[in-house]
């Protein structure tokens, strides 16, 4: 009776732990891309709402990414945009940035999940203005939440992370240089844009698509970008309310 009961609790147990995430299914620009869903964080923000919530970003992808670029996308999260961005254009390669580990272990997923491990280079790496072992403060800790700060102070969990000039990604980890970059860092765009000053000097760059947050850090962004030639051609609001939208630069 005792191996019987050891046996059901052991099976009962197994189900539990090696239960599979929810696979959810959706179709952006008639591209399928599917999301394993593990929370409901997940499926609200990155699998239902990530396309219709940034149509701008989607729009950018489309039009500006031709075969045989490379797209860094930087703030990946759980890889809706690499993902988008890798089954439209085949040819592209898409160099994913995310440092926070739940949701980089989830972007694996996805990336698996579509089959496009060949395409997408996953890199647990936060970009900063300097490299070295910095800390990240987490604002959340399921996967596939935001608003985790670089050096964060205030933030009662921090993850060890650590952070790469954009340069040193190029020429030392070899990275293939960019040429198109979205950044959506969550007020550290400055910083980010800091460490690459190389890459945003060299001529096969053409565009950026950066989420700013008004009377922060667009004007910021907007003068540094300026200086390497870069003009501000476009500006989304990703909500009517909300200080923080999108700007697409052009070279």
């Amino acid at each position: 009776m005792k191996s019987l009961s050891g046996y059901l609790r052991t099976r009962k147990l197994k189900a539990r732990l090696e239960k599979p995430p929810v696979v959810v299914r959706t179709m952006v620009s008639n591209v399928e891309i599917a999301f394993a869903v593990h929370t409901w964080l997940e499926y609200h923000n990155r699998a239902r709402d990530s396309y219709t919530g940034e149509p701008d970003t989607v729009a950018w992808i489309e039009e500006n990414t031709k075969g045989k670029d490379t797209l860094w996308d930087i703030g990946a999260n759980v890889g809706a945009y690499s993902l988008f961005a890798a089954k439209t254009v085949p040819a592209a390669a898409v160099v994913a940035f995310e440092p926070y580990i739940p949701t980089f272990s989830h972007l694996w997923d996805n990336i698996v999940l579509n089959g496009c491990g060949d395409c997408i280079t996953p890199l647990c790496l936060a970009l900063s203005d300097s490299t070295g072992l910095s800390s990240l403060g987490i604002s959340d800790p399921r996967a596939g939440s935001s608003e985790h700060v670089l050096g964060g102070k205030d933030f009662g969990l921090k993850q060890p992370s650590f952070a790469i000039r954009g340069d040193d990604a190029a020429d030392i980890m070899g990275m293939p240089y960019p040429n198109l970059i979205k950044i959506d860092v969550d007020g550290y765009e400055v910083h980010v844009l800091k460490g690459m000053k190389k890459i945003l000097q060299n001529e096969k760059l053409r565009s950026l698509i950066i989420e700013v947050e008004k009377d922060k850090t667009e004007e910021s962004v907007s003068e540094l970008l300026s200086r390497e030639r870069f003009m501000k051609i476009a500006q989304v609001n990703v909500q009517a309310s909300s200080p923080v939208y999108s700007v697409v630069y052009r070279r």
